[in-house]
């Protein structure tokens, strides 16, 4: 069952790191305090913040 969890727990934290790097962080350094609850709210916000420069771009046009 312990296999199973640091599975799915690496394939998340994989996907995250595909996120992340979609959102133009390529060099992201993953230490022993990280983890996937970290990393999914840093794309969060991320994604967030660039949303909120988009819309904020399309209401000035």
């Amino acid at each position: 069952m312990s296999e199973i969890h640091s599975q799915d727990e690496t394939y998340e934290q994989s996907y995250l790191l595909g996120d992340l790097e979609s959102l133009g962080f390529s060099s992201i350094r993953l230490n022993e305090f990280n983890d996937n609850t970290e990393l999914r709210n840093l794309a969060n916000c991320i994604k967030e913040a660039f949303l909120k420069e988009y819309s904020s771009q399309q209401h000035k046009v």
